[in-house]
């Protein structure tokens, strides 16, 4: 093993800042292996079918996010600061963790048997929740890998996932398993992937191992909660126009509108990348040197918005061959609204950097409030758009919320510099 206490010998040094995005990048290039998995669903299921797993997973993945509650992000954060607390948030963080999973999953059991009546529908929802649970534990490993700042390790987990779900849902839909074939293939592979990350969590943290740290969990739960909230809403945000597509349209359009979505989604990984490397390093620069740390910030925002001006205007101009080529020309209609998706690029990239500035200045609250405003205001534009213009109603939404997401953080990060200060767990 490891030892996860050890500081780094250059961890603020531009080789190890250079190689950290070059395993970053990886983890992030690897959301291509979802993509060409999203690409074969919709190609064999069809449209109606597709719609379905398209719901089923939205639905899915905006309840992932009170599985883990923050406590991903307070691993990084923490750990970051003090490299000696990477085995007792890793063993506590799991044992808090089961009592999150567990209720999630019984309120997207709930929420799903009162959406849908169609049992396929249904049991899709069911299977993709459980899949998520076990993802969610590959967080905690992931967290603590990324505080250490060994993301050769973060990229090793990340990859085996996507790779193990691509064959699964590969076979599983090439031998006729359709819709419901498809959900057994997320747990199936997730299991799988899940048992390489603890083994490779046993090497490079310490023994796999469930600990009650009373003070702790206290400490992790205080911290992690309005991150927790935060995330749920945000998470809520990126799903909430598919989940009102599936129940206010039709499913081919929940279809047309994933696909759209999935590309953009998939473009919004590249901010992700300097994000993951930003994030350990602002939440260190943020207790050791204030002038540094805003520096850098302004330097990630603009870099990243400035990357997505140029994306944006040529996934713009090309949206309908884009489409067409990656899903086929039953899928068209899917061009429209990521034509709209592509202009707000600039808004999301920029939003990444913000998000993971005000998580190194302890602003939780203001990324609460942020998400929250955000997605009212998208919901009530789905509300009204949706009915009448379909997938392309959804997309302007979420072009309306990013903006007025972005206006909302970016005042309370310049009204309040510093933050609250607030100590971490110990």
């Amino acid at each position: 093993m490891s030892d996860a206490s050890a500081p780094p010998r250059a961890g603020h040094s531009v080789i190890s800042f250079l190689k950290n995005m070059v395993f970053a990048g990886v983890s992030a290039a690897s959301a291509v292996l979802l993509l060409l998995l999203l690409v074969l669903a919709s190609r064999r299921l069809g449209e109606v079918e597709y719609g379905k797993f398209s719901f089923a997973l939205g639905l899915g993945t905006i309840f992932e996010t009170l599985m883990d509650f923050g406590l991903h992000q307070v691993a990084i954060r923490v750990v970051a600061r003090d490299r000696s607390m990477a085995l007792r948030i890793f063993r506590n963080s799991l044992g808090l963790k089961a009592i999150w999973a567990s209720a999630a999953l019984v309120v997207l059991v709930a929420a799903a048997t009162i959406l849908r009546s169609e049992t396929d529908v249904r049991l899709a929802c069911y299977l993709i929740g459980g899949s998520l649970v076990l993802r969610s534990y590959m967080l905690t490993v992931r967290g603590v890998l990324q505080g250490l700042e060994r993301f050769g390790w973060d990229s090793t987990v990340v990859i085996a996932d996507r790779l193990l779900l691509l064959v699964a849902g590969g076979i599983a839909l090439e031998t006729g398993g359709g819709l419901q074939g498809l959900a057994v293939a997320f747990v199936a592979s997730r299991a799988m992937a899940l048992l390489f990350a603890a083994a490779l969590a046993s090497r490079q943290i310490g023994p796999i191992g469930v600990s009650f740290d009373r003070a702790l969990w206290s400490e992790l739960q205080r911290t992690a909660i309005p991150l927790g909230l935060f995330l749920v809403v945000i998470n809520l945000y990126s799903r909430i126009d598919t989940v009102m597509l599936g129940v206010l349209r039709t499913d081919a359009e929940t279809g047309f509108y994933q696909n759209a979505y999935s590309v953009y989604e998939g473009l919004t990984y590249l901010p992700s990348i300097l994000a993951a490397v930003l994030t350990p390093r602002l939440a260190a620069l943020f207790v050791t040197d204030r002038r540094l740390h805003r520096q850098i910030a302004v330097a990630g925002v603009s870099a990243s918005a400035g990357l997505a001006v140029i994306i944006g205007a040529v996934t713009f101009l090309y949206a309908e061959p884009l489409m067409t080529a990656l899903f086929g020309v039953q899928y068209l209609a899917s061009a429209a609204p990521f034509r709209i998706l592509s202009a707000g690029l600039f808004l999301v990239y920029a939003l990444w950097i913000l998000h993971i500035t005000a998580i190194s200045m302890n602003r939780e609250k203001l990324l609460l409030t942020t998400g929250i405003v955000g997605l009212v205001a998208k919901v009530l534009l789905n509300a009204f758009l949706i009915p009448h213009y379909g997938p392309t109603g959804a997309a302007v939404a979420v072009l309306v919320g990013e903006a007025v997401s972005a206006v909302f953080i970016t005042r309370g990060l310049l009204k309040r510099p510093d933050g609250c200060g607030r100590r971490e767990p110990t």
